[in-house]
């Protein structure tokens, strides 16, 4: 007979955290037997650690940490380019390949067992092929919050209620991740540069590094401006401008079409990663 497991994969954000919550206070049965893990890339927000010690203590769980056979920096020397949007290699060796080793040797290594995964997908939100687009057919997905009609709004609601709160990332950027995110827009890399300043650099150290390999055309964190052309303080001040001009578009589009809800205008799902945010 086939043993049958639990699995939720926790992003340091706030939809998978929250679906967490949801599992214990609404899947009591669930919760008992499923074990919450995060995919550790080594390159996260000190927020991001922050805020998983702290769901551990409020879940009264352990939260597995699944770690890259190779670590980052190793990897740039490996591919000799930087990730991009094209070539997002980052996600497969740091998250998607460990967590389906840890998934397989501890749940189907005698070939007996099936995984339901839980991914944290809302109402409001288009339901993406997630991890199964791999192949591993003794997972099983899973939409509670799909399922159930639970929106944004919603999941605010019980983080709230169950007294953790939004992670400390949130007062200056709206994603989880690496700090050194593709995806991540201008505005954001100017705050890492304001808040974590030994992060920005880092990240600036390998993008100086970038072009070992010439069989890539060279490409940088962000599409349009180096890291080092980001900074000068006229850019710094032109980002800015552009960014608050953007955000009050946001707030007149919102009157108009979302019932002056401004909290739908304000989402952190800015990238097409499914398996970041799990």
């Amino acid at each position: 007979m086939s043993n049958e497991y639990h699995i939720l994969s926790l992003s340091g954000g706030k939809d998978s955290t929250a679906l967490a919550f949801f599992i214990k206070d609404k899947m009591p049965e669930i919760h008992e037997k499923i074990e919450y893990v995060f995919c550790d890339t080594e390159q996260e927000l000190p927020e991001t650690y922050d805020y998983l010690n702290k769901i551990e203590v409020f879940l009264n769980k352990p939260i597995t940490r699944i770690k890259p056979y190779i670590g980052f920096d190793h990897l740039m020397q490996i591919y000799k380019y930087l990730p991009s949007v094209n070539r997002r290699w980052c996600t497969v060796e740091l998250k998607t390949k460990p967590f389906r080793k840890y998934v397989y040797d501890k749940f189907q290594s005698n070939g007996e067992g099936s995984v339901n995964l839980y991914i944290g997908i809302r109402a409001d939100e288009p339901q993406r092929a997630g991890y199964n687009k791999y192949g591993d057919n003794y997972i099983q997905e899973n939409y509670p919050f799909f399922d159930n009609g639970i929106r944004r709004q919603d999941v605010l609601d019980i983080l709230e209620q169950a007294g953790i709160g939004l992670p400390e990332y949130y007062k200056w950027s709206r994603r989880s991740g690496c700090y050194f995110c593709f995806f991540q827009p201008k505005i954001n890399w100017i705050r890492l540069f304001e808040i974590h300043p030994d992060l920005f650099f880092k990240a600036k150290e390998f993008e100086d590094k970038k072009n070992i390999n010439p069989d890539f055309p060279k490409v940088h964190w962000n599409m349009e401006m180096t890291l080092e052309e980001m900074i000068l303080p006229e850019n710094i001040k032109k980002i800015k401008e552009d960014y608050q001009k953007l955000q009050k578009k946001k707030v007149q589009n919102c009157v108009k079409s979302h019932s002056g809800k401004l909290i739908d205008m304000f989402d952190d799902n800015e990238n097409t990663c499914l398996f970041c945010h799990l």
